[in-house]
């Protein structure tokens, strides 16, 4: 597999409504995530934010939301303990 860079974030001040989400700075990647784990009818969701190696989606017509593991998430901390180590 090969080592991608890291996601990256938009950074909220800590007096916003939005402090302490993460928000992709690019969807379309949480989007490529999600039709690779099984996402039907991509048109029909709304990238929403990213919370604990999840990427999360809501439906536009029922307002469902549905989440999808990010893609290389548990290789990216076992990276991370192996250089910690």
């Amino acid at each position: 597999m090969k080592n991608k860079e890291p996601i990256k974030y938009f950074t909220h001040p800590k007096n916003s409504i939005f402090a302490g989400m993460q928000i992709r700075e690019n969807p379309d990647d949480a989007f490529e995530n999600a039709i690779k784990r099984g996402m039907k009818n991509p048109e029909d969701w709304m990238y929403m934010y990213s919370e604990n190696g999840r990427d999360y989606f809501k439906h536009c017509d029922s307002r469902c939301y549905r989440s999808y593991p990010q893609f290389g998430f548990v290789e990216t901390i076992k990276n991370k303990i192996q250089r910690e180590r």
